[in-house]
C-alpha cells in the first residue's frame, strides 16, 4: 500500500463548502493510487457549537473547576464530532469511509493529561482497514493510556498525530492542510507578493516555524524530521501540491529546488506579542546567572538574550512582561519592561560565511526609521527585535531589499 495521511485542521472543516472541497482532496488522493488516512480536528472556534472552547465552557457554566483528567475527555469530543461529520462527507462523495477515536487507533499516551506524550502506535487496525479498502478518519488531538484513560495532547495535536501515524503507517507523504498555499517568503496578509517556497528541507523548515510561521506545530515537525517523514504543506484551495519538506537529496533530484543555495534569504517569519525587559547588572561576578535561575523556576521561558558587561536584555511574551519584572525586582534586580515588541527574523542558507547580510538589514531598517532593539544571529537566521508597530513595515521592507519575491 501506497499510504498518505492528510491532516485538515479545525478551519478547513468547519462550513459544509469546506469539508466539500476537503472531501475533494480526499478523493484526488485516492485516484492518484494511494490509501488515504484522514486526521481531522475540532470545527470552528470559540462562539461555534462544537469547537473546543464552546465545550469548556458548556462544562464551566456548570462549575467552573474541571479537573485534568475530565477536561481531557471534554476535549476529545471536539475531534470525535468532527472526524464523524467529514466521514459522512467523503460517503456523500461516494467515498467508503470508517471513523477511529485516537484509541481506537492504537495511539498510546502517558497520562499527563492535557498535554500527553506519545508512547507508541499500534497501527494494525487503521492497516486493516486499509486494506479493505477504506478510508480511515481519524480523531486529532488524543490518546489512550495503558490504563485506558482518554489523554489530550496538547497544542498542535492534530499536526503531532497526523505525522506520528505517518511514521507508524510509513506514508510517502503526511499532507498539512492549512490556509496558505504552503511555506512563503512572508506571510501573505503582510506582503501580498509573498511567493510559495515548493521545496524545503527539514532543518530549513524547522527553523522558519521556530522563529514563528505556523503553518505546522514545532513539535510534529520535529518529529518529521527525526524519523524522515516527507512532509506538505498544501491548502484547500490549491491546484499544486504547497511545500514539499523532506531531504535536500529528494528535493535536488525531484526538480523541486526552486531558489538559489547562493541566495542569502529565503523567508521572513515574526513572532509578536513580546516584551524586553532590560536589567542593570551588579559590579559582582556571575551575578548575571541569578537574573534567569528565579525566572527558570517560575516556569518561563526567555528568549533573544544579549548579555553586556553592565546589562542584560531579553524577551519574555507579552503576557508575562509584569510577572518577569516583579520577580527580578523581589531578587534585587532593577528591571525596565518594553512592550509591545515583535521579533522579526530572516531565515536564509546562504547566511553562513557571508559578510555584509546584517549590515544590510540595520541599513534597511533604520534609513525606514525603525528602531532595533535588540538583534541575535546564527548560520541560518538573523533576528531584529523590534517596536510592534514596526513589525509589518519591517517585513515588508526586508522582503523587498531581499528581492524575495524573485526567489521562485
Amino acid at each position: 500500500m501506497r499510504i498518505v495521511v492528510q491532516k485538515f485542521g479545525g478551519t478547513s472543516v468547519n462550513t459544509r463548502e469546506l469539508r466539500e472541497k476537503a472531501a475533494l482532496k480526499v478523493k484526488e488522493t485516492l485516484e492518484e493510487g494511494f490509501s488515504p488516512v484522514v486526521v481531522v480536528s475540532a470545527m470552528g472556534r470559540d462562539g461555534a457549537p462544537y469547537a473546543t472552547d464552546t465545550l469548556i465552557s458548556l462544562a464551566r457554566n456548570e462549575w467552573e473547576n474541571l479537573d485534568p483528567r475530565n477536561l481531557d475527555l471534554l476535549l476529545s469530543c471536539g475531534e470525535v464530532i468532527s472526524s464523524v461529520v467529514m466521514s459522512q462527507t467523503l460517503r456523500k462523495n461516494g467515498v467508503n469511509s470508517v471513523v477511529l477515536t485516537g484509541w481506537q487507533a492504537g495511539i498510546i499516551t502517558d497520562s499527563n493529561f492535557g498535554n500527553a506524550s506519545i508512547i507508541r502506535v499500534e497501527p494494525d487496525r487503521i492497516r486493516k482497514y486499509l486494506e479493505e479498502g477504506w478510508v480511515v478518519v481519524t480523531a486529532g488531538f488524543q490518546g489512550v493510556t495503558e490504563e485506558g484513560e482518554v489523554t489530550t495532547l496538547g497544542r498542535g495535536g492534530s499536526d503531532t498525530t497526523a505525522v506520528i501515524l505517518g511514521v507508524a503507517l510509513e506514508a510517502e507523504y503526511v499532507d498539512i492542510f492549512t490556509d496558505v498555499e504552503g511555506v512563503m517568503t512572508a506571510d501573505p496578509r503582510i506582503v501580498p507578493e509573498a511567493q510559495i517556497l515548493r521545496g524545503l528541507t527539514y532543518t530549513e523548515a524547522a527553523e522558519i516555524i521556530q522563529q514563528g510561521a505556523k503553518v505546522i506545530h514545532h513539535k510534529a515537525m520535529n518529529i518529521a524530521r527525526e524519523y524522515r517523514v516527507p512532509l506538505r504543506v498544501r491548502s484547500l484551495n490549491d491546484s499544486e501540491k504547497g511545500t514539499l519538506i523532506c531531504d535536500i537529496k529528494t528535493l535536488t533530484q525531484g526538480g523541486i529546488r526552486m531558489f538559489s543555495q547562493d541566495r542569502p534569504v529565503y523567508s521572513i517569519a515574526y513572532r509578536k506579542d513580546l516584551a524586553q525587559i532590560r536589567v542593570d547588572l551588579p559590579a559582582v561576578k556571575g551575578k548575571d546567572l541569578n537574573i534567569f535561575q528565579p525566572l527558570a523556576q517560575a516556569g518561563i521561558s526567555v528568549d533573544l538574550v544579549n548579555l553586556f558587561p553592565e546589562s542584560v536584555a531579553f524577551v519574555v511574551e507579552e503576557g508575562l512582561g509584569e510577572t518577569v519584572k516583579g520577580i527580578l525586582e523581589d531578587n534585587g534586580f532593577q528591571a525596565r519592561l518594553l512592550k509591545p515588541c515583535a521579533k522579526v527574523s530572516l531565515v536564509g542558507s546562504g547566511m553562513a560565511g557571508r559578510p555584509g547580510v546584517m549590515a544590510q538589514v540595520v541599513e534597511a531598517l533604520r534609513k525606514a526609521g525603525i528602531n532595533i532593539l535588540q538583534t541575535s544571529d546564527s548560520h541560518i537566521t538573523i533576528s531584529c527585535l523590534i517596536q510592534a508597530g514596526d513589525m509589518e513595515k519591517a517585513i515588508q521592507i526586508l522582503h523587498q531589499k531581499f528581492q524575495l519575491e524573485e526567489v521562485c
